[in-house]
């Protein structure tokens, strides 16, 4: 989660404009915000203590962007609700932040998967009203949202679709107009297999024996992954791989090597958390 167009757009809510403008929340507020989300050590007023509020907002999420996303947006949404009880949203009063502002913060909030409401209210994006490349993107921000905090317990979307099921869905409107609903052809399995099949992606034809444990289940499909993995970057990935290219297979595309990457990833993250 890159939460830098953030920390520039929340910084311009503490910047008198002339007509708009906002003084608050104070350092002592951000101090408070600062230390409950644990991010007191990218705390630039540790060492310059007259770090003005713009640039120290702005500093400490730049930071969090590569060290701890999560806690950084967290530290966005405290902020945020500080300038919504001091008015920064209501155009009836004097510390109105102005159009300008709030349209900047609603679009960075966007790019992350979130809406901003007219009153200030940071909530998940809803997709059932969303189409085509309005709905492509509001998918993928929720995708990134997911991969920087996995503790999310937001795990649906919408009206209790998951994600998984939501971005199957879509392809299948996208590619063939419309996907089934109901009855066999429209469960999950069923769906993600049309989906991977539209979009020329493999379905394993045969299933190995599988425990009847779902918790089991998942892990011996990442051990499965895992495998299946290794055997691709062994023959055309750039550490083992062939200098001549491939022997068993064709080339990675930029879109396999981003899979590789992810999958090597989830694996390794899975075996460190249980260590």
């Amino acid at each position: 989660m890159d939460l830098i167009e953030l920390g520039a757009a929340l910084g311009d809510f503490f910047e008198r404009d002339g007509k708009h403008g906002h003084a608050g929340p104070s350092h002592d507020q951000l101090t408070f915000a600062i230390r409950r989300t644990g991010l007191e050590a990218h705390d630039p007023r540790n060492l310059e203590p007259m770090v003005g509020k713009t640039r120290r907002l702005r500093r400490i999420l730049t930071e969090a962007t590569d060290h701890n996303p999560a806690a950084g947006f967290n530290l966005a949404k405290h902020v945020i609700a500080e300038l919504r009880a001091a008015g920064a949203f209501d155009p009836r009063l004097s510390d109105y932040a102005g159009d300008a502002k709030v349209a900047k913060l609603r679009n960075a909030l966007d790019a992350l998967g979130y809406d901003l409401s007219p009153s200030g209210t940071v909530h998940a994006k809803v997709i059932d009203n969303l189409h085509g490349s309005e709905l492509t993107a509001a998918l993928q921000a929720i995708v990134r949202r997911m991969n920087v905090n996995a503790d999310d317990a937001e795990l649906h979307i919408g009206s209790g679709k998951e994600l998984d099921e939501a971005a199957a869905r879509h392809v299948l409107e996208e590619r063939t107009g419309s996907y089934p609903v109901g009855g066999p052809a429209g469960n999950f399995p069923v769906t993600l297999a049309n989906a991977f099949t539209v979009l020329g992606l493999a379905v394993p034809t045969t299933l190995p024996p599988l425990d009847s444990d779902p918790h089991r289940e998942v892990q011996q499909c990442l051990y499965l992954l895992a495998v299946a993995v290794n055997r691709l970057r062994n023959d055309a990935g750039t550490g083992h791989g062939h200098p001549s290219g491939p022997r068993k297979t064709a080339p990675l595309t930029p879109e396999e090597g981003r899979v590789v990457a992810r999958a090597t990833a989830l694996i390794a993250g899975t075996l460190l958390d249980k260590l």
